[in-house]
């Protein structure tokens, strides 16, 4: 499935109704209850946090992140830990759109009680280069909504 998103169009309906027809058929969520909602939910709120580096806002990114975050990412000679740590990678881009466009592909969430983990494969486009990218995000349930406890971002191979 190959669903594009840009500042101009709104593919998120799209995207997240596909996910959750595709996860119900396949078995993964139990019912359009619960685990769905979740689903839907988590992706709501990954493009929203894609929508801002799109403007150059690392802001809607940070927001989601836990206090006590694990970051690992390419970019990065060690893991991060806590959030002051993930601010700190994304100053130096805050102001400066990472992408002209992106595709999140092949979405997959593992719901459990309080934790979620979001996994997909990220498509980055500037101009008429791109870059895809294997990308997790676990969540957590907290009182303030779902948060991003761990983030692991990682290239993928040109075959």
């Amino acid at each position: 499935m190959r669903v594009a998103k840009n500042a101009g169009g709104d593919s998120l309906k799209i995207v997240s109704r596909l996910v959750v027809l595709s996860a119900l058929a396949c078995g993964r969520l139990a019912s359009a209850e619960g685990p769905a909602e979740i689903a839907q939910e988590l992706l709501t709120l990954e493009h929203r946090a894609m929508d801002g580096w799109l403007k150059g806002d690392p802001d809607p990114m940070l927001a989601l992140c836990d206090p006590g975050i694990t970051y690992v990412h390419v970019m990065t000679a060690k893991r991060l830990n806590g959030v002051a740590e993930v601010k700190a990678l994304f100053e130096p881009y805050s102001g400066k759109p990472l992408f002209d466009r992106y595709e999140i592909l092949d979405p997959q969430v593992q719901v459990t009680t309080n934790t979620a983990v979001l996994t997909y494969e990220f498509v980055r486009h500037n101009g008429t280069v791109e870059s895809h990218w294997n990308a997790t995000q676990v969540y957590q349930r907290k009182k303030e909504g779902w948060r991003v406890i761990h983030t692991h971002w990682s290239m993928i191979r040109p075959q």
